[in-house]
């Protein structure tokens, strides 16, 4: 027969297991209330989010003339960050660049660099001829 310390071993390990299992269900029902509010915050910004994927609810759509503004800028933004023909704040040498004459094999060379007074002079050209006398 069981004492009195069986009894009250048998009670204590049901009322934590019982506890325990509380404390699991409690904290699984926060964690779905609260996916359950970031889904509804998240549909009243307009994304529905589903077993099946996430759709987004746009107000408008691109037409073709949006898309080819929408390019344009893109380009001229690009273009106005570029630094292709510029030297403005550019510091040092220029680089030189060399092209060899395939018909009589001499090279023909550009370079430029900053003088003192910040303007840029041209050392020799390769579109100007050398001349051979």
């Amino acid at each position: 027969m069981a004492n009195w310390l069986d009894l009250f071993s048998l009670v204590v390990m049901l009322a934590i297991t019982v506890g325990v299992i509380y404390a699991i269900s409690i904290g699984v029902q926060q964690v779905s209330d609260a996916i359950n509010n970031t889904k509804q915050t998240l549909k009243d910004k307009g994304v529905h989010i589903s077993d099946k994927g996430v759709s987004v609810k746009t107000t408008s759509r691109f037409n073709r003339e949006d898309y080819v503004d929408a390019t344009q800028r893109g380009f001229i933004k690009a273009m106005g960050a570029s630094s292709f023909g510029t030297t403005e704040g550019y510091e040092g040498e220029m680089p030189s660049i060399s092209r060899q004459n395939s018909s009589t094999g001499s090279i023909k060379s550009l370079s430029s660099s900053k003088g003192d007074d910040g303007s840029v002079k041209k050392k020799r050209s390769f579109m100007t001829r050398k001349s051979s006398h």
